[in-house]
């Protein structure tokens, strides 16, 4: 719900804004990876490329992905990967990034994907993570890359992936850039997000003025500026008493648990039975076999503490998908084992994608995601 409500909003206000040229142009490269299959990826060279001292690679989220991500919303195209491409190469730094095995660029919006299914159910966590590993052994090989370090830049699921990719010593992964990042097991962050947790990061931001926890009438019902347009805009004028399911005087996480368990348990059966079709039509568009085999995995506050390379973390505390709590919690983790790696970055207000629609909106940069890209441009001297 509340990831609906904030796209809902989003797309009303992109389409004001004209699309951004791309300044560095790059490369469109075939890779044959361990099964035969292939697939295309994206290299985007700074103008300095005889000098190339660092690569960042960007590892997708959950669903399908394209090297460019190309999307339309109204009136207004761009491409979401290229806004990162362009600000690295500024940097003096590389960046790939890949379409996932059985997706390519689309002519369809606002997504522009194909997507072969019986090739794309081949995408689980195992899959992925050698996939990403013939990228970085390729991209070695070409001349102009054969000092860069490679940093994995992994955004939600692609911090898990990222996470796995470098425990792999054979990957020389150099650090990790992990934002949105995910610090549970996916079956505790479905759980999360669907018990009120999720629901309640978007309300308090809008409604919850005395930072309580909890939503009162009085908060709800405002006549204040954000309040109000929130309330009429993303929350469709939904009535209190529709939201205080325990009839408590107060909206709370547990109102959002008892409004989502349908929901939820629709999903857990549907893993259950194995209903790809259903999971794809009503979920994401990811299969059982991707749950079930995220369910089995390690999670990410375990796996990190074993790493030695420099860990650096861009969060938001207005995240709904993936909670900034899970970022306190490694940052203790790491204090308990006396590790002094892990880098964290929290910015108040940013969501899950770093407020990254408030740069193309405003053609002003986030400061969670202006502070990436200081880190990788320090990381590269």
């Amino acid at each position: 719900m509340a990831k609906t409500f904030w796209m809902r909003t989003a797309l009303l206000v992109v389409v004001l804004l004209n699309a951004p040229s791309v300044v560095y142009p790059g490369e469109v490269i075939k890779f044959t990876l361990f099964d035969g299959e292939t697939v295309e990826g994206k290299l985007s060279l700074p103008p300095t490329a005889a000098k190339i001292q660092e690569i960042v690679i960007f590892v997708h989220g959950t669903g399908p992905a394209t090297y460019d991500n190309h999307r339309k919303f109204g009136q207004l195209e761009f491409n979401y990967l290229d806004y990162f491409a362009d600000e690295f190469n500024r940097r003096g730094i590389a960046f790939f990034t890949y379409n996932k095995r059985g997706v390519t660029r689309g002519e369809t919006p606002p997504s522009f994907e194909k997507i072969d299914r019986d090739k794309y159910r081949k995408v689980v966590p195992s899959v992925e993570v050698r996939d990403i590993a013939a990228y970085i052994s390729t991209l070695r090989r070409d001349k102009r890359l054969r000092n860069a370090k490679v940093i994995l830049l992994g955004w939600s699921e692609g911090t898990t992936l990222a996470s796995l990719a470098a425990q792999d010593k054979t990957n020389r992964v150099s650090a990790l850039f992990l934002n949105g990042y995910l610090n549970d097991n996916l079956a505790d962050v479905i759980k999360w997000q669907n018990n009120g947790g999720s629901s309640m990061v978007n309300l308090r931001a809008a409604f919850d003025t005395d930072k309580d926890g909890a939503i009162s009438r009085a908060e709800y019902e405002s006549t204040e500026k954000n309040p109000a347009a929130f309330r009429t805009g993303a929350m469709q004028n939904t009535k209190f008493e529709q939201l205080d399911l325990d009839k408590d005087a107060s909206i709370t996480t547990a109102d959002f648990a008892a409004l989502l368990k349908p929901r939820y348990d629709a999903i857990f059966a549907a893993i259950e039975r194995g209903d790809d079709d259903w999971i794809w039509n009503n979920y994401f568009h990811v299969s059982t076999a991707w749950l079930k085999e995220h369910f089995a995995l390690e999670a990410n506050k375990d796996r990190l503490l074993r790493l030695k390379l420099p860990i650096y973390i861009f969060h938001g505390t207005a995240d709904a998908n993936t909670p900034v709590e899970g970022v306190y919690d490694l940052r203790k983790r790491f204090d308990r084992a006396g590790k002094k790696n892990l880098h964290e970055y929290i910015f108040a207000g940013h969501n899950h994608d770093l407020n990254f629609v408030d740069w193309v909106l405003r053609k002003e940069m986030p400061d969670g995601i202006r502070k990436m890209f200081e880190t990788a441009e320090a990381l590269n001297k």
